[in-house]
């Protein structure tokens, strides 16, 4: 049985759905999501993922819980600043399934440590920090890992799932070939809507559920969403042949 008595309860009216059968349920239990960044768009995502009966995740985070964050990383309160993002996530989430298996890491991915993501049927990019992504993304593209980039800042959402299939190349740099760091605005300098960030993370939880389930192909569709107006596009990336990982 791939869950328990307990999960079968706690997840008893979304596994009736008809995308949830016996097949199904089994991937969910299976899959192995790494999620980067437990900020804004992190925090809303776990929840919904560990919610939607997801229970293997790695979180990696170096940073601790601020008063400037609660006001959108939703999953901490007063009582947390100064404490680590990963073990005050992982606490939190495990109140909701205490069945889920979580590995943390209290440190940001470099070229050191990416082999922590190897075992990862989807890699989560929200960390907010872009040559972090670059990286992310030149090692799931060698990897041929299923890599999810999601951003958000002002009222604006721009979410993303590479499939790196071999030699069929669409990647992160495709779409953004800048060859230097770009100067890239961030929420620290000119501010993001919390709701936005909330939906951020719901509509990157419902594209991972999709992948996994295959629900829907979301195979490199851009997602971009303006909050404010509800305006929804979805935009086929093509392989750049400018890009620099072509060969990889």
């Amino acid at each position: 049985m791939s869950y328990s008595d307990l999960e079968y309860e706690i997840f008893s009216r979304q596994f009736i759905l008809q995308n949830f059968n016996d097949k199904n349920i089994y991937k969910l239990a299976k899959a192995n999501i790494a999620v980067i960044g437990l900020g804004g768009i992190g925090c809303p995502l776990i929840q919904y993922m560990v919610s939607s009966g997801l229970k293997n995740f790695t979180f990696f985070d170096k940073d601790k819980i601020e008063k400037s964050n609660l006001g959108r990383q939703i999953l901490y309160g007063l009582e947390d600043v100064g404490k680590y993002k990963t073990i005050t996530a992982k606490e939190k989430i495990l109140r909701t399934n205490p069945n889920c298996k979580i590995k943390v890491y209290k440190e940001h991915l470099t070229k050191k440590n990416l082999n922590l993501l190897l075992n990862s049927d989807i890699v989560i990019d929200t960390c907010d920090d872009w040559k972090s992504s670059k990286l992310i993304n030149e090692f799931c593209v060698d990897k041929s890992l299923n890599y999810i980039f999601s951003s958000a800042i002002n009222d604006n959402i721009q979410i993303c799932l590479f499939t790196n299939k071999y030699n069929k190349h669409v990647c992160l740099n495709c779409l953004f070939p800048n060859k230097e760091d770009a100067e890239l605005a961030r929420c620290d300098t000119v501010g993001i809507s919390s709701v936005c960030a909330g939906l951020a993370g719901l509509i990157t939880a419902q594209k991972t559920i999709n992948t996994l389930l295959n629900i829907k192909n979301e195979d490199n569709i851009l997602t971009l969403i303006n909050t404010t107006d509800f305006s929804v596009n979805n935009i086929n990336v093509k392989n750049n042949v400018n890009c620099q990982l072509n060969n990889s």
